[in-house]
């Protein structure tokens, strides 16, 4: 499934400028961001796997063993790169790959800001200002009523 079968083909605009979320289509994008993260971090796991194998296989001289993984560290790789443009055509982007942090544009009072979900939750339950990252995240209940677009409420 693609952001088009959901009916979510508006990610980043033809002219660069990104797509903003309210928290109502945040969390209606998490039907598909959901299975794309869950692949993220199995991936991005295997990754770190792989690269254990390889050392190894170069340790001990077992040349078969060191491309085999090599290869399958290439596909992995194929994969994620995959993922990470099914995310961009969706508007959002990837913070974290181990824990599976994602960012949703949206504009608060005439300012950027994100909505934030992390790999796990049920649904976007936090915002936090560009600069302050996902470290000073705060729940969505935080932002002031007037708010309106990011509620959903226009």
């Amino acid at each position: 499934m693609t952001a088009v079968d959901y009916g979510m083909d508006d990610g980043p605009r033809a002219d660069g400028r990104p797509k903003y979320f309210s928290v109502p289509e945040a969390d209606r994008a998490l039907v598909l961001i959901r299975r794309v993260v869950t692949d993220i971090v199995r991936y991005y796991a295997r990754l770190g796997d792989l690269q254990e194998t390889l050392e190894s296989a170069a340790a001990c001289g077992a040349r078969s063993q060191s491309d085999s993984a090599r290869e399958e560290l290439l596909r992995t790789v194929e994969k994620l790169q995959t993922c990470l443009e099914e995310l961009e055509d969706i508007g959002v982007e990837l913070k974290d790959w181990s824990r599976g942090i994602v960012d949703f544009p949206c504009i608060v009072d005439g300012q950027e800001v994100y909505l934030c979900w992390e790999h796990g939750q049920d649904q976007v339950s936090f915002w936090h200002e560009v600069q302050d990252g996902y470290a000073g995240k705060q729940p969505i209940t935080t932002l002031p009523r007037e708010r309106q677009y990011a509620m959903g409420r226009q």
